[in-house]
């Protein structure tokens, strides 16, 4: 069953179609939810490549457990991307096709000289049981400026993930630091306008938030742990 923690070291998450974890939580959380589907394939779309791109990284992360020995096959699961742009991360979820090579395909793109088909992102049955989206504010957010179209583009992008990875038959988990700094205008007029912020909105789409404070706890968190979830035997 899914946990943002390593086996034995805490509660196991509900079934879940959609999830958040937004605040300071710990990168192994992701990593650990990553690892938690052993007999199923992951991915991981990231937005941090240039940022993290040191022994702290994603993918130094994976590659130090992968040389332990002992889940280097749950490793072999993970695929991940690093899409630069926004436009890149929904083009990429977009080309997601899970496909039997073995029976004969009615999707895709024919080339009539070859007899070929193009599929840009091919997936073989069982195709992938999650789909992680790691910090995707970082698109939209820089030091300098947060423009309010821009934190509306946000909430967008969230909404066409969240079909285009249920299509797949896959569940979505975003990892997302600073969404709570996100905001953008409601019914702007010349005078006045209100900004709403983006993170309570999310409520709306997604089924199940967690939040993490500077603690690293939070009262959903919390609530987990008083659910009697039997462990795997």
């Amino acid at each position: 069953m899914a946990s943002l923690f390593p086996p034995g070291h805490g509660p196991f998450l509900p079934e879940f179609s959609s999830l958040l974890v937004q605040g300071p939580y710990p990168i192994a959380c992701l990593i650990n939810l990553a690892l938690s589907f052993p007999n199923r394939s992951v991915i991981i779309l990231s937005s941090c490549d240039k940022e993290n791109n040191g022994n702290n990284s994603l993918r130094a992360s994976l590659r130090g457990l992968k040389l332990t020995g002992k889940i280097s096959a749950q490793v072999d699961q993970v695929q991940l991307f690093y899409p630069p742009t926004a436009a890149h991360l929904a083009l990429l979820l977009s080309t997601l096709q899970v496909i039997d090579t073995e029976k004969p395909n009615t999707v895709g793109v024919h080339d009539t000289s070859t007899s070929s088909i193009y599929l840009p992102h091919l997936l073989k049955p069982p195709g992938p049981a999650l789909v992680i989206i790691h910090e995707p504010s970082a698109y939209f957010i820089n030091a300098t400026q947060r423009p309010p179209s821009s934190s509306s583009s946000y909430l967008s992008l969230l909404i066409r993930a969240i079909s285009l990875v249920s299509r797949s038959g896959a569940s979505l988990a975003v990892f997302d630091t600073h969404v709570n700094d996100l905001e953008m205008p409601v019914h702007p007029n010349p005078i006045s306008h209100h900004m709403q912020a983006i993170a309570p909105l999310l409520a709306n789409y997604i089924e199940l938030i967690i939040h993490f404070d500077s603690s690293g706890l939070s009262k959903i968190w919390k609530d987990l742990q008083s659910i009697e979830i039997p462990e795997l035997g």
